[in-house]
């Protein structure tokens, strides 16, 4: 089967623990990966809200992610936190020239573009001129840990909006996940919702979560929007979705639950593609 991964935090937990990426104990290596037919990971650079570098932060750990990739996996690089600007929004065109092409604005705190879920915070006038950059040089919007005040003023701002790693909230009441209302409005601009296994934002069982939060969008009209964003190596899983070895056991709970394989191949891989693909992203 072919995969593609809208959120992993595997490049933050290879830095600090120094390990390479072929073979490794993280939830995401090269070794696990090669079981996929064709696979695109999304690696995103996680920046701790307490760091006093973290755009040095954000150079070195991208640069040790590279220099150990190997195998047939197909990356796509991003950030997640704005802090790694440090105030200078033209550091935006040196994210550009490292490769990353989306940006997750906050984690859970608050920074200097919005507001995240810990936060009342909204977008601010910086953030706001980010969003118009990051319009003008083609990088994606990356809405979740947004607040809902700070989401409902970014939505109206970006061109290209995604939820990397992010649920429904009529499946589970947490901040973090998306009302039908935010998933409505990034799904109008063409944007993706990235299924997140974190079980703190899916709930008890959580590959039946996962079914009831594809039969939701489903039922929604967005079945050309769903995508996965695992979180992996970014929150403590459950033991059925603990690594990418088990994406093949979702796959096939999915079935069985009646999912037929051509939604299948549109929530594993294709609409992933087929929307970076129309962004110019890949």
């Amino acid at each position: 089967m072919r995969f593609f991964d809208l959120h992993c935090d595997t490049a933050y937990k290879m830095y600090r623990e120094k390990q390479g990426f072929y073979k490794n104990n993280l939830a995401i290596s090269g070794q696990k990966g090669e079981a996929f037919d064709g696979w695109r990971q999304t690696f995103a650079v996680w920046l701790p809200e307490d760091l006093k570098n973290p755009f040095n932060f954000y150079k070195n750990t991208l640069s040790y992610l590279k220099a150990n990739l190997c195998g047939n996996v197909k990356p796509i690089y991003a950030v997640e936190g704005g802090t790694v600007l440090e105030n200078d929004v033209d550091r935006i065109y040196a994210l550009k020239q490292d490769g990353i092409r989306l940006l997750t604005l906050t984690w859970n705190g608050e920074n200097a573009i919005a507001g995240g879920t810990k936060s009342d915070k909204g977008l601010t006038d910086f953030g706001k001129t980010v969003i118009d950059k990051m319009n003008k040089i083609n990088m994606a919007v990356d809405v979740s840990h947004l607040n809902d005040k700070s989401f409902f003023e970014v939505i109206d701002r970006a061109e290209k909006p995604l939820a990397s790693h992010s649920n429904c909230r009529k499946i589970c009441d947490h901040p973090r996940n998306l009302s039908d209302s935010q998933i409505k409005l990034i799904c109008q601009k063409g944007g993706l919702i990235g299924l997140n296994f974190y079980p703190i934002f899916l709930g008890d069982n959580p590959m039946e979560k996962i079914y009831q939060n594809i039969y939701h969008l489903c039922a929604m009209g967005y079945e050309n929007n769903i995508a996965i964003g695992s979180d992996f190596d970014g929150a403590d899983m459950a033991n059925e979705l603990c690594d990418i070895t088990k994406i093949s056991d979702l796959h096939t709970f999915l079935q069985q639950k009646g999912l037929k394989n051509s939604l299948l191949n549109k929530i594993f891989y294709k609409n992933a593609h087929i929307t970076f693909d129309k962004w110019d992203l890949l």
